[in-house]
């Protein structure tokens, strides 16, 4: 059921092409190009810090937005009522949603990793820590853009929430300069910035990143799990 869900979604998605193609690959990959060009001027390390907080930031910039506003345009009262009339759940539909964009947005995480592999080489990364970290980032992500898209269940309402909460969360992190201030460590990004910056051996391993994302995880799973519950069209119960 999953793989007939995921063909959908990317047919119904063929007339946005130009659209996701440049927001999900072009504007991050020139945003790394520009990050790069004075490469001479940095050291290995600080490309590599730079580049690890692009990854993040282009996961919470394109996958979260684009992801909340598809899940909110699932709950919309026509669109359910349309998903009644066919055999998979709306937690299954939601499910195939949260694959279909974690895989369009999987080339520029290759590509950032590959810059870092190639500037710093790759004897200092962990490549466990770093599947585990890329695992929890995009889970956390995935189940915070579920949770919030039902919630609001309306694009356009969601079109508000996905311009501004990303430029928040990206703006209060360390993702584009190093800095230890309290404050930052409010911003769920922080943890998952520590967790890849760790596993690709920028900063030394600490447990309290890595409990603290999965804690969110946790937390953001159990509001989504509830949201989409909470999803009723022609009495039929998702």
């Amino acid at each position: 059921m999953i793989r007939p869900l995921i063909g959908m979604e990317l047919r119904g998605m063929r007339i946005y092409k130009t659209f996701l193609f440049v927001n999900l690959l072009l504007m991050p990959l020139a945003l790394l190009f520009m990050m790069i060009m004075d490469s001479t001027s940095r050291t290995p390390e600080d490309i590599s810090y730079l580049v690890s907080g692009f990854i993040v930031v282009s996961l919470v910039s394109s996958f979260l937005g684009t992801l909340t506003s598809r899940v909110s345009n699932v709950f919309e009262p026509s669109v359910l009522e349309l998903y009644s009339t066919l055999p998979p759940r709306i937690s299954t539909v939601v499910f195939a949603q949260f694959l279909t964009y974690s895989l369009l947005v999987l080339p520029q995480v290759l590509i950032g990793l590959a810059v870092i592999v190639y500037y710093q080489g790759a004897g200092r990364i962990n490549i466990f820590l770093l599947i585990l970290a890329l695992l929890i980032t995009f889970s956390e992500l995935g189940t915070l853009a579920v949770s919030i898209g039902a919630k609001i269940g309306n694009p356009y309402k969601a079109m508000a929430v996905t311009g501004i909460l990303p430029w928040l969360l990206v703006v209060f992190s360390p993702a584009y300069y190093r800095s230890s201030f309290p404050a930052l460590y409010l911003n769920p990004v922080t943890y998952l910035l520590s967790c890849i910056r760790s596993a690709i051996g920028l900063q030394s391993v600490s447990s309290i990143p890595w409990l603290v994302s999965a804690g969110l995880t946790g937390i953001f799973l159990l509001f989504a799990l509830r949201s989409l519950r909470s999803g009723y069209m022609l009495e039929k119960p998702f």
